[in-house]
C-alpha cells in the first residue's frame, strides 16, 4: 500500500528534516535555528505548512502576508520552499503551493509573490507552469550585522 502524502502546519518533530531540506537548497542550517524559525512562524501573518509521508517531513513552504501601502490588499509571500531530492517531480511541491494559495485566499491577498535565486532555472520555469509570471527584478543589500549561524 502506497503512504498517503498530508499537507499540515509545521511542528517542532520536523526540525531536523526541514534542516536537511534546507541544507539541499545551499541554506545550511541546525535544528536548534529550525525549532526557533518554527516558533517564530507561529505568529500572525506566517505559516509554514510542512508534506508528510510515513510522518515525515519531505517538503516545506514558508508563508507570509502582509499590508502594502500601494496595493488594495495583503500580498502573500513564499518565503522558501523546498522538496526533498527524492520525491521531487511526483506533485508534492505542487500540492504544497495549491494549499498556499488557498491559503492567501483566504486572508484575501491580492496577489502572491515568489523570488528565486537566478541560478535556479529549473525552478523559475516550475513557477511559470504554475501560472505565475515574471515581473519585476529583485535588489538586495547585504547589511554588514553578526548574525548566528
Amino acid at each position: 500500500m502506497k503512504a498517503e502524502i498530508t499537507i499540515g502546519d509545521a511542528k517542532p518533530g520536523d526540525a531536523h528534516q526541514i534542516a536537511n531540506l534546507l541544507s539541499q537548497l545551499g541554506y545550511p542550517a541546525k535544528e536548534p535555528d529550525i525549532l526557533l524559525r518554527i516558533s517564530a512562524h507561529q505568529a500572525p501573518g506566517y505559516k509554514i505548512l510542512v508534506a508528510r509521508k510515513d510522518k515525515l517531513a519531505i517538503g516545506f513552504i514558508c508563508l507570509h502576508h502582509y499590508q502594502t501601502f500601494h496595493l488594495p490588499g495583503p500580498v502573500g509571500r513564499i518565503t522558501s520552499f523546498c522538496v526533498d531530492s527524492i520525491v521531487r517531480k511526483q506533485g508534492v511541491g505542487r500540492m504544497r503551493l495549491l494549499a498556499a494559495e488557498e491559503y492567501f485566499t483566504q486572508q484575501p491577498c491580492y496577489k502572491i509573490e515568489v523570488t528565486s535565486n537566478l541560478r535556479r532555472t529549473e525552478t523559475h520555469e516550475y513557477y511559470l507552469r504554475q501560472g505565475y509570471t515574471e515581473t519585476s527584478k529583485h535588489f538586495i543589500k547585504l547589511l554588514d550585522l553578526k548574525i548566528a549561524h
